[in-house]
């Protein structure tokens, strides 16, 4: 017997290694599906999705299946395969593969681990998968590419553009400036002038200055010139219609076709306005009207009645317009600077009524924004008023988006006044909506907005919704100039208050109940802010420091001199005079004296 004992120990030890090896083969069959899995990953979107019978829509396992194809440019995510955690339940399989997301090729560190899990079912070609959590994969992706996305939206948005910036450096080699650039049905073209160009209109306390003595002409990206340098500006391209831009120069405007490279409307009107029944506008020379066919002929005169009722009551501003990058051809500056930053050049009717800038900057071009922070600015409507019979007002609501940190709106209201003959008078913006007018006498304009920013910020009333108030001068019946005021409560200095301007239906906060509630009258603290800043206005020294300090962060030039108010009666104006001593007797029938 004992000669037979190696063979048999022999026997046993390759029954357990058939054993093992049954054991493993299981999970070794798995992990070679998954090992082609991630291989297959480079084939088609047909060839893929034979892998997967799961209850998810096509478009939800593409979006999955595109992540692990590391198709984001910013993004890497690394599947470790080999590492993955395979457990056998029922009919099913489980694997657990470690995931992770990083960033490449930007200025971060930023990492992000995932498991990503697969549920197999065997079938007679191997095994399918049933289920996956794509979802959560999805979440922890966009989370990291969140994080990560304004850096990975500039660069992108840069090298795209690298190219135009060194066309725009070749072209400056024909041209002393190269200022702006445009796409345009695929091409690209560039606005350059001759001499220095200074961008003014992106800063808010210069956009009204100008480049005086320089030309401006358009040519495309090989430096040809499609519009002679010889304007004083150049619109953006296809505003109004296709191929078109408006030119102006000596400040009248034409019409220039890029495409026939002709110029087929004579810069020689004072206003041009589309207006899009069987004629391309209405032109205005000096106070004469006339139109304009599509095919560019003049005619005397007003097409229709419709038209001449459409420009009386200036129903053109009535249309909405919304300046996007979607619905405009938007310019940039070619430096990297600038990329994202869009620049629009209205049609000048709109500027010449104060409805927007000459040049608008700072509208985003980029879906996230880089340098733009602004996402656009709308008009929302027009209405015309009547102030005197040789004055009326069309008052235009302009709203913008911004983006800059919190999205928020700003809406404001452009009112250009007007004479009978449609000459423009005057244009001024006022913050806000829902302005109100009426004449104080045959010289005082008054308008009120529900604006009340600055009174929250400040500290001055309890109120939530006061009004406003600007105020304009009229002379000879027909010169309107708007005044300026350094008073919050601009009222207190133009007109002799009453008990109306500080009656009304105001809201004030309750701390007890914590809401707001209904109040018919201004508070004590509201009142008293008004009388104290006409006192201010005269260096009035206020008893106790704190409220000297107020107003030296409130009103610009506040210098506290006069310890008495006898120190300045005499100069104070009959309207000043007047409100003081109005004011201190409301203060003193709610039991608020003068300190």
């Amino acid at each position: 017997m004992k000669k037979y004992r190696p063979l048999f120990a022999l026997m046993i030890i390759l029954s357990a290694s058939c054993s093992v090896l049954k054991k493993d083969d299981p999970e070794k069959s798995v992990r070679n599906f998954l090992a082609a899995f991630q291989s297959d990953l480079t084939k088609s979107d047909d060839e893929i999705l034979l892998k997967f019978n799961v209850r998810q829509t096509r478009e939800a396992i593409l979006s999955v299946i595109t992540i692990l194809q590391n198709k984001y440019p910013f993004i890497v995510c690394d599947m470790a395969m080999a590492n993955a955690q395979i457990s056998f339940e029922n009919d099913s399989i489980k694997a657990d593969i470690p995931l992770t997301f990083s960033v490449k090729d930007l200025n971060s560190d930023d990492t992000e681990s995932f498991v990503f899990q697969l549920v197999l079912k065997a079938d007679n070609k191997g095994y399918v998968i049933t289920e996956f959590n794509g979802e959560e994969l999805h979440q922890a992706f966009t989370l990291i590419k969140n994080k990560n996305q304004w850096e990975a939206e500039r660069k992108l948005a840069l090298q795209q553009r690298l190219w135009i910036y060194e066309a725009a450096r070749a072209i400056e080699d024909k041209f002393d400036s190269v200022i702006w650039y445009a796409p345009y049905k695929e091409q690209y073209y560039f606005y350059v002038v001759d001499g220095a160009w200074t961008n003014y209109f992106l800063n808010y306390n210069t956009k009204h200055q100008q480049n005086p003595g320089t030309h401006m002409g358009l040519v495309d990206s090989k430096g040809n010139v499609i519009i002679p340098m010889e304007y004083d500006l150049i619109g953006s391209i296809g505003f109004l219609k296709n191929n078109l831009v408006e030119v102006t120069k000596e400040g009248k405007v034409g019409y220039f076709d890029i495409e026939k490279k002709q110029l087929v409307v004579e810069p020689v009107y004072d206003l041009i306005v589309p207006y899009h029944q069987n004629s391309f506008a209405i032109v205005k020379h000096d106070s004469t009207y006339g139109w304009l066919s599509n095919d560019f002929t003049y005619q005397p005169g007003l097409p229709s009645n419709h038209a001449e009722q459409w420009i009386k009551d200036f129903e053109y501003l009535k249309q909405p317009i919304r300046l996007k990058a979607d619905n405009h051809t938007f310019c940039e500056i070619p430096s990297a600077e600038y990329t994202g930053n869009g620049i629009i050049v209205p049609p000048s009717y709109l500027s010449k009524h104060g409805i927007f800038d000459a040049i608008e900057g700072n509208i985003s071009t980029t879906d996230v924004p880089i340098n733009g922070w602004t996402d656009y600015k709308e008009t929302t409507g027009s209405f015309l008023e009547t102030i005197t019979e040789n004055i009326q007002a069309v008052i235009t609501t302009v709203r913008e988006r911004y983006l800059e940190g919190r999205e928020e709106f700003y809406v404001s209201s452009t009112v250009m006044f007007v004479s009978p003959q449609h000459d423009t008078l005057s244009v001024t913006s006022i913050a806000g909506e829902e302005i109100s007018m009426h004449t104080i006498d045959t010289t005082l304009l008054e308008v009120r907005t529900p604006h009340d920013y600055w009174f929250g910020e400040y500290d001055v009333s309890e109120e939530t919704n006061l009004y406003e108030h600007t105020y304009f001068s009229i002379a000879n019946g027909r010169d309107i100039t708007p005044l300026t005021s350094k008073r919050l409560f601009a009222q207190t200095q133009f007109v002799k208050l009453d008990s109306t301007y500080l009656t009304g239906l105001f809201m004030v906060y309750n701390s007890e109940t914590q809401r707001e509630q209904p109040a018919s009258f201004l508070s004590a603290k509201t009142i008293t802010f008004m009388r104290d800043e006409i006192l201010a206005s005269y260096g009035y020294t206020f008893p106790d420091n704190e409220r000297v300090e107020h107003f030296k962060n409130i009103v610009n030039g506040y210098t506290p001199q006069h310890t008495t108010i006898e120190a300045f009666e005499s100069e104070m104006t009959a309207i000043d005079q007047h409100n003081i001593a109005f004011l201190n007797k409301v203060l003193a029938g709610m039991q608020k004296p003068l300190t």
